[in-house]
């Protein structure tokens, strides 16, 4: 008898397996599936219980590949910082896709582990919020 992980019930089979197979240091904005864009985009950042949400596990997923494909760990205090970062970035290219402009950013062609992971992730994590001094 085999029991799906709650996880990947969650997340979704293909979607998981894109995460964990496709996604990789080098993976831009562009090659990212429109279904996982579109979770990544409604992440709710200020519900602080992601476990039952499937986007905000789909975030958590990513952004979790992404420090691993980076060497780094993740720190708990950066987590709401990475899901709205990745929720703007995913916002951007859902517009970028539907023919509402494309940003003038030469970065919006970085690798999108370099975006989360270099130094645009930490700027962000870096500011001081109302919830979070820094």
């Amino acid at each position: 008898m085999t029991t799906q992980n709650p996880i990947l019930e969650a997340i979704g089979e293909k979607e998981f397996r894109w995460l964990s197979n496709t996604f990789e240091a080098r993976t831009t904005l562009q090659e990212v599936p429109d279904g996982i864009l579109e979770r990544l985009a409604s992440v709710d950042i200020t519900v602080r219980d992601y476990a039952c949400d499937a986007d905000s596990l789909t975030a958590i997923a990513l952004i979790t590949f992404a420090y691993e494909m980076a060497g780094r760990t993740q720190t708990p205090q950066s987590g709401p910082k990475d899901m709205g970062l990745v929720k703007t970035l995913a916002k951007g290219e859902l517009s970028r896709r539907q023919g509402r402009g494309a940003p003038d950013n030469p970065l919006w062609e970085a690798p999108l582990v370099q975006l989360i992971m270099g130094n645009v992730g930490e700027r962000i994590r870096g500011m001081r919020t109302f919830d979070s001094p820094a």
